[in-house]
């Protein structure tokens, strides 16, 4: 007799598995194993049957024998692995809605410790789809954290880019000729000497002082180098603070360094 509405409500855990079994069709590159939970192996015959007349193309159906560890029958479904695996996973499920509750379906990968939302756009970061590039779940992981680890990398380049532009354009204020950046130390050319600082730091003096735990309650006497320093920037200032020289200009931001 052919399943009628709501027949297998209250049947199933919302809770879908993907990825996470080895297929009986062919190889893992080119199958995607989609799981489905049940509370009795009846159930799970009964969606067997149903799933056999899907609108939907996939490869095999089949129910476990025996119940998982979680005492669960389980249904699963054998479907190709391409770009369209999601839309065609989705809309299995919508069919299976038929005879079942709508749940509020979530998918578990061996690619994510956390379960994923069947309608969120984050479920195609851990869904292989391609099966030209398909890693096993280690080589992912792997190739993930090489990106992540790039990412990160340019983010930092990045950032290590506007502070010399801002720092650059902190220096305009001063009498420099030149000013350049290079691994972190400052190259100046006054119209007289030349100087060059290691950058510590650049930014609101209140923030960057409270940073490095340092106040101008520790200021020292001005040197000769630092007097020299102070004729190249002209209206801007150099005070030597505790270990570092404090560059102040005409706005709330100052630039920490120290002597090469």
């Amino acid at each position: 007799m052919a399943l009628r509405q709501h027949d297998l409500k209250n049947t199933m855990l919302k809770k879908i598995s993907l990825d996470e079994f080895t297929p009986k069709t062919g190889e893992t590159k080119d199958v995607m194993v989609v799981g489905f939970h049940i509370h009795e192996q009846q159930a799970g015959k009964d969606l067997y049957k149903f799933l056999n007349h899907s609108i939907h193309e996939i490869r095999d159906v089949e129910v476990s024998p025996n119940p998982n560890p979680e005492n669960y029958f389980m249904v699963f479904v054998e479907m190709d692995r391409n770009e369209n695996a999601i839309t065609n996973l989705k809309g299995l499920v919508k069919e299976i809605e038929n005879i079942s509750d709508n749940l509020d379906w979530n998918i578990s990968t061996l690619l994510s410790e956390d379960l994923i939302d069947l309608e969120s756009e984050e479920l195609n970061n851990f869904v292989q789809l391609d099966p030209e590039a398909y890693l096993s779940p280690d080589d992912w992981r792997a190739q993930k954290a090489t990106e992540a680890k790039q990412q990160e990398e340019e983010k930092l380049e990045a950032e290590a880019q506007d502070n010399s532009n801002n720092i650059l354009e902190f220096l305009k204020g001063s009498s420099l000729l030149e000013a350049g950046i290079n691994d972190n130390q400052l190259h100046m050319r006054g119209s007289k000497d030349v100087a060059t600082l290691e950058i510590v730091n650049f930014g609101p003096a209140k923030d960057v002082m409270s940073e490095l735990g340092i106040s101008e309650s520790a200021v020292k006497e001005l040197d000769y180098s630092l007097r020299k320093f102070n004729s190249m920037l002209g209206e801007m200032k150099a005070i030597p603070i505790s270990e570092y020289i404090v560059v102040f200009g005409n706005d709330d931001n100052i630039l920490v360094t120290k002597m090469v």
